[in-house]
């Protein structure tokens, strides 16, 4: 499993499942990892946990990402996560959400370094496959820790590290700071170190590469309504002028994007039925970000509840 010179789809709860993972790696992702899970949750429910596991092969490599603060649950998780067959185990030490930091797991880990450190040693050690950790600059309350973070889990058999320049308290505001990759790819330079944050078009790929140095690239919320932003950065093809904050990029003609966008809803009812139709709708209001007309669209999705009124509405719209 190699990760250097990658583009990859970070886990987004509640949308990257198994259909949009595969439609990025269609689209060229090199790699996509599920949404967060809890240790806890797989070992004591696993049928409900195992909904989020669900991959198919078209989305090989892919990685399960968990979640947790006790070291012998993260080893039992991991070596079921390779049991299920997947290519990797991903470990979130960066959520910022109260639900998570308040059981000591996500980005609490930021301020507990040596713990962060037994734990990513225990998946590493009972996993069989490659393990790697995803973190944020810090919790918060204290000086940023994810040098310290990451020294300990590189230390433990890391494979990689990617890191979110921004901290707990930050949340998803503010700017991220790439000079923290950048410092984080000096004082490691013979790991690979993954840089996420404020890539919304295909150039912040390329600068963030350049500036930082890092290894590899995950990409998360520009991928929402644009998955050919992966292919747009194997390309180099500068975003299309005034398509919205998401930096729609050049590439799919209007019949490819319909197309692409009817199968997304297509296999989201195939698998879901009528409730799979009710997630799509997030998933236009993405897809119509920046197009005439997208406003009055987003009115309108409210009342799609059937696969009939939303191919009718993809039709009418796309």
């Amino acid at each position: 499993m190699e990760f250097a010179g990658k583009r990859i789809l970070a886990p987004l709860a509640g949308i990257t499942d198994s259909t949009f993972r595969l439609l990025c790696r269609e689209n060229g992702a090199d790699v996509t990892v599920t949404e967060m899970i809890s240790a806890k949750g797989l070992l004591m429910h696993p049928e409900r946990t195992g909904r989020y596991l669900q991959y198919g092969k078209g989305e090989r490599p892919v990685g399960a990402q968990l979640f947790g603060a006790i070291p012998e649950e993260m080893a039992e998780a991991a070596a079921e996560i390779r049991r299920l067959g997947f290519d990797f185990v991903d470990i979130n030490m960066g959520c910022p959400v109260r639900k998570v930091t308040a059981g000591g797991s996500g980005a609490a880990l930021l301020s507990h370094p040596r713990l962060a450190g037994r734990i990513a040693q225990a998946a590493v050690s009972a996993a069989g496959i490659p393990v790697t950790v995803k973190i944020r600059s810090g919790f918060g309350k204290e000086p940023d820790s994810y040098l310290a973070v990451a020294a300990e889990v590189f230390g433990a058999g890391a494979a990689a590290v990617t890191l979110h320049p921004r901290t707990r308290g930050q949340m998803f505001s503010g700017k991220a700071d790439w000079e923290q990759i950048a410092r984080l790819k000096k004082e490691f330079p013979d790991r690979v170190v993954i840089g996420n944050g404020d890539v919304r078009q295909p150039e912040d790929a390329w600068r963030m590469v350049s500036e930082t140095g890092c290894d590899a690239v995950m990409i998360g919320r520009a991928a929402l309504g644009n998955p050919w932003i992966f292919s747009a950065i194997l390309k180099g093809v500068p975003a299309a002028a005034g398509a919205g904050t998401q930096g729609m990029a050049i590439g799919p003609s209007p019949e490819e994007r319909r197309a692409l966008i009817l199968r997304h809803g297509e296999e989201m009812h195939r698998r879901k039925g009528e409730p799979g139709i009710r997630e799509m709708r997030k998933h236009l209001a993405w897809y119509s970000r920046g197009i005439p007309g997208s406003s009055a669209f987003r009115g309108h999705l409210v009342r799609v509840k059937t696969f009939d009124e939303f191919r009718l509405a993809v039709e009418r719209f796309f």
